[in-house]
């Protein structure tokens, strides 16, 4: 008997739905009982097989005796059961698309979910960057007082002590018959910069920390020779801040110094550092012969003429014992940078003093085993790569981004 009602082949929307994500094992069991249901729906209205005994065939011809009388219900039957079987998996699929649809979403939401994720780290990481550069400028701006206000209150003492003075010294009004004596110049006009250039050095020479980085190197070459001790104090010629008495201070080291600027003397007052007004050359002359372990001089050469050097090189190895060190430190002219730029920063500057020079006349007034230190290069970053630029890159290297400053070291045998 023909079937009335058979389903196409290939138009089952299941099929489509296998398209999407592997099946989960509630999906293969709803396959397979669909598959199950299409099985005994092909069986329905169809003759079993005939077996070939006597009552098998008695039954077969019964079966479609009962067939022919059920004519009108069996196609009724085949169409119930490939509807009910449609709709199955029609649910099937919607439910499977539903699962899609879902399984969609929550990928863009966890999608979303990470970018959301990334945005906030680096809406934080951006935030600790303000915070860390927020906090950097706090400091220095708090740094930048500090100095201010100890640059302030060292000037105003040396004001205070310039109008005692000057009050102290008043010439008495001369008589309305007299005549006027001449004008004798004031000792102070000296001194009238010297809030001006304190506060030059402020802005250009570096912090106090940066300074007593710098300035740490000289410390193994000093206490390695026995200077520092009571017996071989050292002199700091031009002592500007104080950082290196500081320093020495701190490592339990004997040391003074002398300038001529009151407003850097004020401030190593302040700090309770030993730091005298005078001027280098004539202090050092001052001194007994063979008392001093040491005497350094932080960028001052640069500030002298040629003969006031040679006047402080031979000052300077006068008042050292035998085993004593001279240490000059002045700005590199090998650099262009510095020789070009940085060095007239400071107007006071005279002329740089090349390294050879400054070893020659050390060499010229009687030291020995004179060593250059080469010092503060600049950083990596800011060099070109001599992988790709080869020797000439080297070279550029040394003349631009080389130390920005060196330093003579030199031996009282």
């Amino acid at each position: 008997m023909r079937r009335s009602y058979k389903p196409r082949e290939g138009s089952s929307s299941i099929a489509q739905a296998e398209t999407g994500q592997p099946a989960s094992g509630q999906w293969a069991e709803l396959r397979s009982a669909i598959a199950a249901l299409k099985a005994s729906y092909a069986l329905v209205g169809q003759t079993p097989p005939e077996p070939p005994t006597l009552r098998g065939r008695l039954g077969a011809r019964l079966v479609k005796v009962v067939q022919r009388l059920l004519f009108w219900y069996t196609p009724q039957i085949v169409h119930f059961q490939y509807s009910a079987l449609k709709a199955f998996e029609a649910q099937v699929a919607c439910f499977q698309q539903l699962e899609n649809e879902f399984r969609t979403t929550q990928r863009n939401l966890q999608a979303e979910w990470r970018d959301l994720q990334s945005a906030v780290a680096n809406a934080m990481a951006r935030t600790q960057v303000l915070e860390r550069r927020l906090e950097a400028l706090r400091l220095q701006t708090i740094a930048r007082m500090d100095r201010e206000i100890t640059r302030l209150r060292a000037q105003q003492s040396v004001q205070e002590e310039s109008l005692a003075l000057l009050a102290s010294a008043r010439p008495a009004l001369p008589a309305a018959s007299g005549s006027a004596p001449a004008p004798r110049p004031c000792p102070e006009d000296l001194h009238r910069l010297d809030a001006l250039y304190a506060a030059l050095e402020d802005e250009f020479r570096g912090s106090r920390q940066e300074i007593r980085e710098r300035l740490s190197v000289y410390l193994p070459k000093l206490t390695g020779a026995g200077i520092g001790s009571e017996s071989m104090p050292i002199l700091d010629v031009g002592c500007g801040r104080g950082e290196w008495l500081e320093l020495l201070r701190e490592n339990q080291l004997h040391g003074s110094g002398v300038d001529l600027n009151r407003i850097v003397l004020a401030i190593c007052r302040e700090r309770g550092l030993p730091a005298v007004e005078a001027e280098a050359i004539a202090h050092l002359r001052g001194l007994p012969e063979a008392s001093l372990g040491a005497v350094t001089a932080f960028h001052v050469i640069e500030h002298l003429a040629l003969p006031q050097l040679v006047d402080l090189l031979d000052a300077a190895k006068r008042a050292l014992k035998p085993g004593g060190a001279v240490i000059l430190e002045t700005p590199n002219p090998n650099n262009v940078f510095v020789s070009s730029r940085y060095f007239y920063l400071d107007p006071t500057h005279r002329h740089p003093v090349p390294p050879l020079l400054a070893r020659f006349l050390a060499e010229a007034r009687g030291f020995e085993n004179i060593e250059i230190l080469e010092l503060h290069p600049w950083p990596e970053e800011h060099r070109v790569d001599t992988r790709t630029g080869g020797d000439v890159a080297a070279r550029f290297n040394e003349c631009f981004y080389g130390p920005q400053d060196y330093a003579i070291i030199g031996w009282k045998t």
